[in-house]
């Protein structure tokens, strides 16, 4: 089921349509614009956001990062300081 976005030409409102499959968008008319009910809309380009393998992260993976940065900011620079020099003397 994709979702595409529309602009309407007569008052500018951005919406977005959701349609049974790609070839009754293709050979659909554009829906009305839900704010002035004009038939003037025209499909724009949306944004896409990708996760997992192909760029970005899952939803596991920020929850992850998360709480490593949430770790990280409860250490203070001085225990910082005091766990690298006792790596430091085990070495």
């Amino acid at each position: 089921m994709p979702i595409y976005e529309y602009v309407c030409a007569d008052c500018g409102e951005l919406f977005e349509h959701f349609w049974p499959t790609i070839k009754a968008a293709d050979e659909g008319q554009a829906p009305t614009c839900p704010g002035c009910g004009s038939r003037a809309t025209q499909r724009i380009v949306s944004q896409v956001a990708v996760l997992g393998r192909l760029g970005g992260l899952t939803p596991g993976e920020q929850a992850a990062a998360s709480a490593h940065e949430e770790r990280l900011a409860r250490i203070t620079p001085r225990e910082q300081i005091a766990k690298l020099q006792a790596r430091k003397k085990k070495t």
